[in-house]
């Protein structure tokens, strides 16, 4: 599968997660395995890619469960 010239944001890395989220890239392997991440891309050797609003739609989830969300 090939990524769109027109790809809307540049796609973020299981690294970059776990930086977002201050958790281990293990966590976010984790996180895929349950299905609350699904990358938008594997590369052919098996590098999962995410989109950018798919991680701060994941991020709001969280804050909004830890009650971070609550005024």
């Amino acid at each position: 599968m090939s990524i769109p010239h027109s790809w809307p944001a540049p796609l973020l890395r299981p690294g970059d997660v776990a930086e977002v989220f201050g958790v281990t890239t293990s966590t976010v392997n984790v996180w895929v395995r349950e299905g609350r991440l699904s990358p938008v891309v594997v590369t052919p050797g098996g590098h999962r890619r995410f989109l950018p609003d798919d991680v701060h739609t994941l991020l709001a989830a969280i804050h909004h469960q830890d009650g971070g969300g609550q005024a």
